[in-house]
């Protein structure tokens, strides 16, 4: 018959086996950890202010100004146009719309063109060809207006790439100065309805996803609770079993 300081003694050589794999396994992992390279510095990036970053000084334009600009945008005006895309520059001359993906191509077409005495309108959609435009620019001595297009003039489908259609039709359509001025503030106020509108749903959205991301939380939270019990269980149980046997041993079972 085995008796109970038998069976005592096999628990208690069972919990300090596990116990001693449970550590061997933690200075596995630290020393693993130890021999693993160390994130290599050559990633990275030095940035040059004066190379890497380039300011350029512009008047900023009056309100007027800025439609003047936005309705020279249209094909049948004389002046000359560049729209700096993300992935493209596009030049608008004579009733002409050409497309170049490299910034020498497009530079190379200014100089067939000329200056046609009216300051060009750059149209900023990105800042990719900013800079090597606006070199260039000044190399051939143009003197240029531009304007950052604001969000309410975009493609919303395709972000940077070009022009909304409503304001293409705008544009297309437009008959005088003053209409066109009357078209873009209502278009610019109906754009902001709509993100206004868009904004409200996604906050709306966003508080109806909140109490379920609440739930999933407390639910995490409850498992980690529960794991950390099952833990410290087994540690209780471990030093429960080694203080019967102490006992046990110290009676002289």
């Amino acid at each position: 018959m085995i008796s109970v300081s038998d069976n005592i003694s096999a628990t208690t050589d069972i919990s300090a086996n596990i116990f001693a794999l449970l550590i061997l396994i933690l200075l596995v992992m630290l020393a693993a950890r130890e021999s693993s390279p160390a994130p290599r510095a050559e990633g990275q990036q030095v940035i040059d202010l004066e190379e890497d970053v380039a300011g350029v000084e512009r008047s900023p334009l009056s309100s007027d100004e800025l439609i003047d600009l936005l309705y020279e945008r249209r094909e049948r005006a004389s002046s000359a146009k560049i729209d700096l895309l993300e992935k493209e520059i596009v030049i608008c001359f004579a009733g002409k719309t050409e497309h170049f993906g490299a910034a020498e191509d497009a530079v190379s077409r200014l100089r067939q063109i000329g200056s046609a005495g009216s300051p060009v309108g750059v149209y900023v959609f990105s800042h990719r060809f900013y800079r090597s435009m606006s070199d260039s620019l000044k190399t051939l001595g143009w003197a240029w207006r531009e304007i950052s297009i604001p969000q309410a003039l975009r493609d919303s489908a395709s972000g940077p790439q070009g022009w909304s259609a409503s304001f293409s039709e705008l544009i297309a359509h437009s008959s005088n100065r003053s209409q066109f001025r009357a078209d873009l503030a209502r278009l610019l106020q109906s754009a902001t309805l709509n993100e206004h509108s868009n904004q409200s749903s996604h906050e709306r959205a966003v508080a109806a996803q909140r109490p379920e991301t609440m739930i999933r939380q407390l639910a995490w939270w409850l498992r980690t609770a529960l794991n950390a019990m099952s833990i410290l269980g087994g540690f209780f149980f471990v030093a429960w079993v080694e203080i019967i046997y102490t006992k046990r041993m110290s009676a002289g079972v």
